[in-house]
């Protein structure tokens, strides 16, 4: 695991596409969020049912992919995906061991 993993200087080491460094910065900002969230934060709103699926799957991949790089974490909400960053689980895991710490 990667320290730095939240940090945007990092993520520049990083081999991402324009496209999933946009998305990182989002998620870094609005955490947890979801595929569709990202969506309206890039100005692109559904029209229709059939167009949020098509945006959710587009989206959806981006962030597989991210968390394949382990820059985010993810869990399916219900048909949702929604991801963190990488650094607040750490951030958790630090604040669980201070207070088990005597």
């Amino acid at each position: 695991m990667d320290f730095n993993s939240g940090n945007p200087d990092f993520v520049s080491g990083r081999n991402l596409s324009d496209m999933e460094r946009r998305i990182f910065e989002i998620v870094l900002q609005n955490w947890p969020i979801s595929a569709l969230e990202i969506a309206e934060h890039l100005r692109e709103s559904p029209s229709s049912r059939e167009h949020k699926k098509k945006l959710s799957t587009k989206y959806s991949y981006y962030l597989k992919k991210l968390v394949e790089k382990k820059l985010v974490l993810s869990k399916r909400v219900g048909n949702a995906l929604v991801v963190w960053p990488l650094r607040v689980e750490k951030y958790r895991a630090i604040e669980t061991i201070l207070r088990e710490a005597p």
